[in-house]
């Protein structure tokens, strides 16, 4: 009796060998029921007919695959008015009729295939001893039938791409449970209002600013409360001072050189520099060459000539915007998209195409065993070189050369030359980093950002009351102030501030959402992170992911 219950064996079936292996475990057993229900009529029968094996693959035992062999009946169907006058006794709750496989190994495989998919997860049935091929992985998953649940009463809805900026779809979130109730294979306004249509139960929908989002809810579920989310919110802020910054730059430029030059005053006396001391006077720099007439590289030359064609490009565009052309027909007439001429439009000088930063380079994983070299008094390159080799690099024994030189030059071992060039001033932050660091918690910006941010305020009185009004809709939005969006809104329609203003009237259009993100709870994260998930899943598939098989993925992984 103990054996049949691990094998959640039928009720009245007889256990009458069991063969172990080396590699699998094989069990013979026997059905002993006096009668069986016809399929088709559900009429007792107990008239046998004739006895075959069914082979069955079940869930492994100790490591070893395990191979059921069960003797079962075929009977008489003593109805006569059923079509069917012969039929297989059902071993019901064990296997489906023709299966090859047990129902616990088939929703074993059906759990793996939900995780993993069709190749990774055939790997790993190989590894348990429950080996199926990626294909049965697939269509196991495919068949699989969404349990029923409750009717959503709070749902998110958001995009997700097939395929980024060409085709999209749009997921549906429960909210309450936080699963994914459903997937729609388009965006469009008229797909989510016939769902939310065909669930009269929702009473709440959250959403990004999407106005086909909007419509949709406002269409298929008049009654539903809707919730703007407060991350795009914040996003959008972002952006409209990102454009504030950028109208404003040369204010912005100058105020933090100000605020820079405060915070770091250049050394008094110029001739104090160590690299000059350390030349001798023997030793005077010799005259540099005009800078028309200094040799440059080929790769530097290109790269000017680049941004001189940007720079006239930048020029063409403001000339043509004077003449009153819009920006569909001068991003037309240059060649350029909607998006750039819009953005040239926006500033008032060429923008830096250029921005300083620190990029990955094949000596960081190096750099500190070097220097560790060059504190112990090792500074042979070819010595270094012959070690990096052992170490795994794969550079030239001159690129090494150079990067010691450098080393020990940044380590105080090397006088540096009168007529070396001079490290210049770090660049600007762009106004699109600018309007990150803003962005932040005050108590989670980093003193120079904190200290920029001060800076940008002192410069101007529209940049201080644009940015004033901005932290009270930050405040609102992250429930730290005791203030109304209706009073927000007042103060934002009236400002100087045109990208204000405009985010304003942006707000105004869509107030009752908004208001519910700023008093309720209900937010879209829970359907931002399920995005992510269906991004990974999508991809582990590799091109296969199918609507169907992608929803079902998406829908009954755990």
């Amino acid at each position: 009796m103990l054996s049949l219950d691990l094998l959640a064996a039928p009720v009245g079936s007889r256990l009458d060998q069991a063969v172990l292996d080396d590699e699998s475990l094989t069990v013979v057993l026997a059905t002993t029921a006096p009668s069986s229900a016809c399929p088709l009529c559900d009429f007792d029968s107990s008239r046998v007919h004739s006895r075959y094996t069914r082979r069955l693959a079940d869930l492994p035992c100790f490591g070893r695959a395990v191979q059921l062999r069960v003797a079962v009946r075929r009977f008489f169907c003593s109805e006569l008015q059923c079509p069917r006058r012969i039929f297989a006794e059902r071993l019901a709750g064990f296997a489906a009729p023709y299966a090859r496989t047990t129902s616990l190994l088939r929703e074993t495989h059906e759990a793996i295939g939900c995780a993993l998919g069709g190749e990774p997860g055939s790997r790993l049935t190989i590894r348990l001893a429950i080996a199926t091929s990626p294909d049965t992985l697939l269509r196991r998953v495919k068949q699989l039938q969404h349990e029923s649940t409750p009717p959503p009463r709070f749902v998110g809805i958001d995009d997700w791409a097939w395929r980024k900026g060409r085709r999209y779809g749009t997921i549906v979130v429960d909210l309450e449970r936080g699963e994914v109730v459903d997937l729609l294979p388009d965006r469009e306004a008229e797909t989510v209002k016939k769902w939310l249509e065909r669930h009269p139960g929702v009473e709440l929908v959250t959403r990004d600013r999407s106005a086909t989002y909007a419509q949709a809810a406002a269409e298929g579920a008049p009654k539903a409360q809707q919730v703007a989310d407060r991350w795009h919110l914040l996003k959008n802020l972002r952006e409209a001072i990102e454009r504030l910054l950028e109208r404003q730059s040369d204010v912005v430029d100058g105020a933090i050189k100000a605020a820079e030059t405060a915070a770091n005053p250049p050394p008094s006396n110029p001739s104090a520099d160590p690299a000059v001391e350390v030349m001798g006077a023997a030793e005077s720099p010799s005259p540099q060459l005009p800078s028309d007439q200094t040799p440059v590289s080929p790769s530097l030359e290109a790269q000017r000539a680049r941004r001189r064609r940007r720079i006239e490009r930048f020029e063409q565009v403001h000339e043509r915007h004077r003449q009153g052309h819009s920006a569909r027909r001068i991003a037309r007439e240059l060649g350029m998209s909607r998006n750039a001429v819009r953005h040239y439009l926006r500033c008032k000088a060429p923008p830096d195409w250029k921005p300083g930063r620190a990029w990955r380079s094949r000596w960081d994983k190096h750099r500190e065993w070097i220097d560790a070299r060059i504190a112990e008094g090792d500074t042979n390159a070819s010595y270094l070189y012959r070690q990096l080799t052992a170490r795994g690099f794969y550079g030239s024994y001159s690129s090494v050369q150079r990067y010691v030189r450098r080393r020990l030059g940044a380590a105080g071992r090397k006088r540096e030359r009168v007529n070396a060039a001079k490290p210049s001033d770090p660049p600007f932050p762009s106004p699109r980093k600018l309007s990150f660091e803003w962005v932040r918690r005050p108590e989670d910006r980093k003193p120079n950002e904190q200290r920029r941010i001060d800076a940008i305020r002192a410069g101007s009185n529209e940049l201080a009351t644009a940015l004033g009004l901005a932290d009270e809709f930050a405040d609102l939005l992250r429930k730290r102030s005791s203030g109304t969006l209706s009073d927000w809104l007042a103060k934002g329609e009236a400002s100087s501030c045109p990208e204000i203003r405009r985010f304003a009237e942006g707000i105004r259009r869509d107030e009752a959402a908004v208001l519910t993100a700023v008093t309720e709870t209900w937010s879209n994260g829970p359907v931002e992170g399920h995005v992510n998930r269906l991004k990974t899943i999508k991809r582990q598939m590799y091109g296969r992911a199918g609507f169907r098989l992608l929803m079902a993925r998406v829908v009954n992984a755990a």
